[in-house]
């Protein structure tokens, strides 16, 4: 059947889409499809926006403690610093904000600069859900949904950013955002099929394994005596729910939004903790120990047996040392070398299972890189007491 469908000249809407599937938007939605574009012809998602991240929710009720890149959310927090706002605020070469962007000096007490890209948020109503993740319905069977919020995208980020806002409180601070718009067609609807939160995302279990998590939301990390009348899942209200009620980010903050920028570049379009990988993955703690002489076919000689001990196996000579309390480097899933870092830091990611039997390591920058199982004398615990090097 054709539908057909006129549509008043200037008027506020506008049909959508390609072939037989179209839909009808409001305007403004229409110039995300005329928006900039990246290098190679990618359209650049969204909208710049000022938005307080504490007024921001998580989409997914459980997030790991670790970026992709082996970085813990607690240790960049680090990393984020904040400029007091009357430094910046003002619209960039003197010019006036957008029309389709809140109007006046935005107002909040301090920009936000992160050290990763900026978080992508969606206006959205979630879903209802209870404690074991089902939907909530109504009398009629109709799934009930919550209040209009900005959820992101981006949820290990968010909670980087919810922790430095959260010590700065009662002060209300604000960061570069990219709005995204729901469009039928676009990954933005992938997106939306995650959003699984079982707290309207005002809180978020943070864990590498499932069954040992910690709750947590920001009002935890406020400084004491500052959180009034507010309990555990406090909320900050938005200055809107949509991107017409915001603060055009690159008009007021455009040095923030050119950095945000830089770190997409430089991450090559690897997403910092893109949320496919959003859910922890279970991994052995101890690595499964594999024989030395493995490493080389055709190769039966035994390997080091007592400290101090060596063995030459085919090219590679091994030896059984202490484990260093510093130099170890290992190399990430995006072939990145990470490191040198101290025992203790490895120790660490060790017990929250971060490292599998595959990833190549090192303990020092002399030696040669093999798989992480490989370093490990048979049935020691990794970075106990003793470490099999090889070397050249």
């Amino acid at each position: 059947a054709q539908v057909a469908i006129s549509l008043i000249p200037n008027s506020s809407f506008v049909l959508a889409g390609h072939g037989t599937r179209c839909v009808l938007l409001p305007r403004h939605m229409e110039r995300r499809e005329s928006g900039p574009r990246r290098e190679g012809g990618e359209r650049e998602e969204g909208k710049w926006r000022l938005l307080n991240p504490l007024s921001i929710r998580f989409s997914q009720p459980r997030i790991a403690p670790q970026f992709r890149d082996g970085r813990l959310v607690d240790e960049t927090v680090e990393e984020v610093y904040d400029e007091a706002l009357d430094s910046v605020t003002r619209p960039a070469a003197g010019g006036k904000p957008p029309r389709d962007s809140a109007s006046g000096p935005p107002p909040y007490d301090a920009l936000l600069v992160p050290p990763f890209p900026a978080i992508r948020v969606i206006s959205w109503r979630p879903k209802l859900r209870d404690a074991s993740g089902e939907a909530q319905r109504d009398a009629r069977g109709e799934v009930v949904l919550g209040k209009r919020n900005w959820f992101a995208l981006d949820n290990r980020r968010l909670q980087c950013m919810q922790q430095a806002a959260a010590k700065l409180w009662p002060r209300r601070c604000c960061m570069a955002v990219r709005c995204l718009e729901e469009v039928p067609g676009t990954s933005t609807i992938r997106e939306l099929r995650k959003f699984r939160t079982t707290t309207e995302g005002k809180s978020v279990d943070v864990a590498f394994h499932f069954g040992d998590s910690k709750h947590w939301s920001w009002a935890q990390d406020a400084p004491p005596g500052t959180i009034h009348g507010l309990d555990a899942h406090a909320e900050v209200e938005p200055e809107g729910v949509f991107a017409e009620d915001l603060w055009d980010a690159e008009a007021w903050a455009p040095h923030a939004v050119e950095k945000s920028k830089r770190a997409a570049a430089a991450s090559k379009g690897a997403a910092l903790d893109d949320d496919e990988e959003e859910q922890p993955q279970s991994r052995t703690r101890s690595a499964p120990v594999a024989p030395v002489e493995a490493l080389v076919a055709g190769k039966t000689q035994e390997p080091a047996d007592a400290m101090g001990a060596s063995r030459t196996v085919g090219a590679r000579h091994c030896v059984l040392a202490d484990c260093p309390l510093t130099g170890w480097q290992y190399v990430d899933p995006q072939g990145r070398l990470q490191g040198p870092f101290d025992l203790a830091k490895m120790q660490l990611w060790n017990t929250l299972g971060f490292f599998y039997p595959t990833l190549p390591m090192r303990c020092d920058a002399a030696d040669e890189f093999v798989p992480f199982a490989h370093l490990w004398p048979t049935g020691a615990e990794p970075f106990s007491r003793q470490v099999i090097r090889y070397r050249p």
